[in-house]
């Protein structure tokens, strides 16, 4: 397996488990949603607006990370399309698409950051240690999964600036070897040296 394919392989990983993420995102919605009915049912208004809070922040975490889904098919695809046919700065133009898909994935997890942040002072205002747990597990997973994208961009640097490089002597190569038939074919050509006949008339 190329190192390419290693970096694709590991961005599918982190999309898999942003769909996890998501799948615990929507779960602590629909138990937000069942405290909220609980607490009006009660009569606690107030808890049930603090709850409201958290519910509404988590509607938007579930979006967010629905959305990765296609940033991360798209950087892999990206990736699986390098090949040994294409040349070094083919390869470094493809690295740079999934290295931007990449950076669209890791907005997503920092939004997502601070949307469970908002959602965990609905959690704390109405003193709900188990939605709070569930929020805090959350937040521990989008954390962890915005590390090893953060790492895999860094992996795709690495080899982008590799590509880079070896396109760039590539390239020198090509111009020196231009060079040197250009000059190949100047020294081959016939020389005139501007003179006729020489002789003397008679």
């Amino acid at each position: 397996m190329s190192r390419t394919e290693e970096i694709s392989s590991d961005v599918k990983a982190v999309s898999a488990a942003a769909d996890e993420a998501r799948n615990r995102a929507e779960e602590a919605l629909e138990y937000a949603r069942g405290e909220i009915d609980l607490a009006h049912e009660h009569g606690w208004d107030g808890v049930g607006q603090s709850i409201s809070i958290a519910g509404e922040a988590l509607e938007k975490i579930v979006e967010e990370l629905a959305g990765s889904g296609d940033v991360f098919e798209n950087a892999a695809r990206t990736l699986d399309v390098i090949s040994e046919r294409m040349s070094h700065n083919e390869v470094a133009e493809q690295l740079g698409l999934a290295r931007a898909e990449l950076d669209t994935g890791r907005d997503t997890f920092l939004g997502t950051a601070e949307l469970i942040n908002e959602a965990l002072t609905g959690a704390e205002q109405a003193e709900h240690q188990a939605l709070g747990t569930r929020l805090n597990n959350l937040r521990e997973e989008v954390e962890k999964l915005s590390e090893q994208l953060q790492q895999h961009c860094a992996e795709i640097d690495s080899e982008q600036e590799q590509a880079q490089k070896m396109g760039q002597q590539e390239g020198e190569a090509e111009s020196r070897k231009r060079d040197e038939n250009e000059e190949k074919n100047d020294n081959d050509e016939p020389k005139d040296d501007g003179g006729g006949s020489s002789g003397k008339p008679a």
